[in-house]
């Protein structure tokens, strides 16, 4: 298992609204998601992805009675370890317990990857918590 000592690698999913902007809602409510491979000195972006819950698929998921947990499963095929958004809703209990949610007042990605590189022990030791993480509240 990785210690806190070694710089691990993250797969982080933002809620953007145009690979920019992050959105003032909760996380699965944004357009799309764009994730970065972060450590604390490096950023790659990896791919970004429309939310399959927002738009014309929205209503396909509510006929399906497939709700909130198919952000999980959908980031999840996506590699996310890691999620950043302004606000998150009810689901982060149940969220944490496969992803890291880190909650920001940071209205820009870029000004978000600069935010979590800067607290990357921080971020690094809660994911390492596994299962009994809690989410952070990062602030600039």
């Amino acid at each position: 298992m990785d210690s806190v000592n070694e710089n691990i690698t993250l797969l982080v999913a933002f809620a953007t609204r145009d690979g920019d902007a992050i959105p003032k809602g909760h996380f699965g409510e944004a357009p799309r998601f764009d994730i970065y491979r972060l450590s604390e000195t490096m950023v790659e972006r990896v791919a970004s992805v429309h939310n399959p819950r927002t738009g014309a698929s929205r209503s396909d998921h509510q006929q399906t009675g497939r709700g909130g947990g198919g952000i999980g499963r959908f980031l999840g095929e996506h590699g996310a370890q890691v999620m950043v958004s302004r606000g998150f809703g009810p689901n982060i209990q149940r969220m944490r317990r496969r992803f890291l949610p880190v909650k920001v007042d940071l209205d820009s990605v870029a000004g978000a990857i600069g935010l979590l590189q800067a607290n990357w022990p921080a971020v690094q030791a809660q994911w390492l918590q596994g299962e009994e993480r809690k989410h952070l509240v990062l602030r600039r």
